[in-house]
């Protein structure tokens, strides 16, 4: 049981040191809990999801089901933004959650649940 994490932290290293030739960075979103849940992505170098000006790059929406996964690609390494519906056993267009954000590195590859 104690294995577990040391494996985690070599892979995680291994990966890090591996993928630095690529510029793109790639996450991996997934939907562990809704039966179905509208999210968008947004990737940008904004500090602010919203901002569609400067340093905004291209939005995605999609439907996810429960067990479903999404990758989305920051072609530049570009941080990556997400949300979903603020309730998605009822959704209401346009009533989002607020948005979570992960800054990548050049090659780098996140998975997170949304």
């Amino acid at each position: 049981m104690n294995r577990d994490p040391a494996w985690l932290a070599v892979m995680l290293l291994l990966s890090a040191c591996s993928s630095g030739s690529s510029k793109t960075a790639t996450l991996t979103l997934d939907n562990p809990t809704w039966d179905r849940v509208n999210v968008e992505a947004v990737v940008t170098n904004s500090a602010d999801c919203d901002n569609r000006g400067k340093g905004y790059v291209e939005t995605k929406q999609f439907v996810m089901t429960k067990g479903q996964t999404v990758t989305v690609e920051a072609p530049k390494a570009e941080s990556i933004c997400w949300r979903h519906d603020r309730n998605p056993n009822n959704p209401t267009p346009g009533d989002w959650s607020g948005w979570s954000r992960a800054p990548l590195a050049p090659g780098q590859t996140a998975e997170t649940d949304l």
